[in-house]
C-alpha cells in the first residue's frame, strides 16, 4: 500500500514536470534547421550607416519574441530561454568587409531583447542599400528527465544546438564632408588682418557643433580664432571668422593657413577632425606715408625750381628789349 502511494506521487510529478516543458510557444525562425518550438528570436531594429571609405558601427537588436509562459516556470524549466547567443555578420559583397566577429549576445528569455554591434568597411561602394546575412547559433532546453527519489528526484536536462539566418539590409552614406567655399579677405605684410570663411558640409549626414581653429604658420605669425558654433544639414553653410598678423618680410603671394574643422557626427554623436589647408593671399606692401611726403616735396621743389628758373627767363627778355631799345 505504501508502495503505491509512492509510486502515485512519482507519476504526478512526471506529469507535472511534462506539462511544464510542453507549455505553448510558437517559433517561426524561418530556418530550415530552426526547432519547431521553443524561442523564436528576430530582429526588432537596426542602427547606424555604412560611410564610404570609413569604418563604421551597425548596431543590430535582438528580440526572443516568444510568448511568455502564463505561469513562471522555474529557472532552466523554460523552452523559450534562447542561450549562448552567438551573432556573426556577413556580406555577399567583397567591397564591404565585416571586421567583427562573433558576437556574444548571451542568455535571452521570452520577450527579452540585446543590441549586438558590428564595425564595417564600405570601401569603394556606390551609395545605395546593400543585402547583409546575420547568423544566429543559440541552444535551448529540449526535454528534462527526472528519475530518483521523490524526496530528491534526479534532473537531466538536455540541450540542442539550433540556427537561425536572418537577412537586414545596410545603408552605404557619404557621411558629413566639410568643404571650403569661399574666402573673404587678405592680408598685408607687417599688418593684423580679417578673415571670414565660408563652410559648407557637402556630405548627406548632419553635423553638429562645427567649430574652426588655425594655427600660425609663416608667414603668418599670429593668428585669433573666432568663437562661432554652427550645426549643419546636408547643403547648408557658415561664416567662420579669424584674424591674422602676417610677416613684415613676407612676399607676395598665396600661402597655406592650416585649420582643423571640429564637429560632432550628427548620426550617433561621435567626435570628429577634419585638417583643412586655406590658401591665404598676401598683397603687395603698401608705401609708407613717409614715401608719399617724400614724393610731394619732390613735386613741391620741381615746381619751386620751375618757377624760380621762368622768372629768371622772363627778366633776362625784359632786359633784351631795353637794350634793343
Amino acid at each position: 500500500m505504501k508502495a503505491s502511494r509512492v509510486l502515485c506521487r512519482f507519476l504526478l510529478l512526471l506529469l507535472l514536470i511534462f506539462h511544464l516543458l510542453l507549455l505553448p510557444a510558437g517559433f517561426s525562425a524561418g530556418a530550415a534547421d530552426s526547432p519547431a518550438e521553443g524561442p523564436h528570436l528576430q530582429i526588432s531594429s537596426i542602427s547606424g550607416n555604412l560611410e564610404v571609405n570609413r569604418l563604421s558601427s551597425i548596431f543590430v537588436v535582438l528580440q526572443n519574441n516568444a510568448s511568455p509562459p502564463q505561469e513562471p516556470d522555474e529557472p532552466g524549466f523554460s523552452k523559450e530561454d534562447a542561450r549562448s547567443i552567438v551573432a556573426e555578420l556577413s556580406s555577399s559583397d567583397d567591397r564591404i568587409k565585416i571586421f567583427s566577429g562573433q558576437q556574444n549576445a548571451g542568455l535571452m528569455a521570452a520577450g527579452e531583447n540585446d543590441t549586438v554591434q558590428f564595425m564595417a568597411l564600405a570601401d569603394g561602394v556606390a551609395l545605395g542599400i546593400y543585402p547583409l546575412q546575420l547568423r544566429l547559433n543559440y541552444s535551448r532546453l529540449s526535454q528534462v528527465t527526472a528519475s530518483g527519489r521523490e524526496s530528491a528526484p534526479n534532473f537531466v536536462f538536455t540541450y540542442e544546438k539550433a540556427s537561425l539566418e536572418l537577412p537586414l539590409q545596410a545603408k552605404v552614406v557619404l557621411g558629413p564632408k566639410i568643404e571650403l567655399e569661399e574666402l573673404e579677405g587678405e592680408t598685408l605684410p607687417g599688418a593684423e588682418s580679417s578673415l571670414q570663411l565660408l563652410l559648407a558640409n557637402r556630405g548627406d549626414e548632419p553635423v553638429l557643433d562645427l567649430h574652426m581653429q588655425a594655427r600660425p604658420s609663416a608667414p603668418f605669425l599670429m593668428v585669433e580664432n573666432g568663437q562661432e558654433q554652427a550645426s549643419l544639414a546636408p547643403g547648408e553653410s557658415t561664416l567662420q571668422s579669424l584674424s591674422v598678423f602676417t610677416d613684415e618680410n613676407a612676399t607676395s603671394g598665396y600661402y597655406a593657413l592650416p585649420c582643423m574643422i571640429s564637429y560632432r557626427d550628427g548620426q550617433d554623436g561621435e567626435s570628429r577632425n577634419q585638417d583643412l589647408a586655406v590658401l591665404v593671399l598676401v598683397g603687395e606692401d603698401s608705401p609708407s606715408s613717409w614715401f608719399y611726403l617724400g614724393m610731394a616735396g619732390l613735386v613741391l621743389l620741381f615746381l619751386a625750381g620751375g618757377f624760380w628758373g621762368l622768372k629768371k627767363f622772363m627778366r633776362g627778355q625784359k632786359r633784351l628789349r631795353i637794350i634793343k631799345s
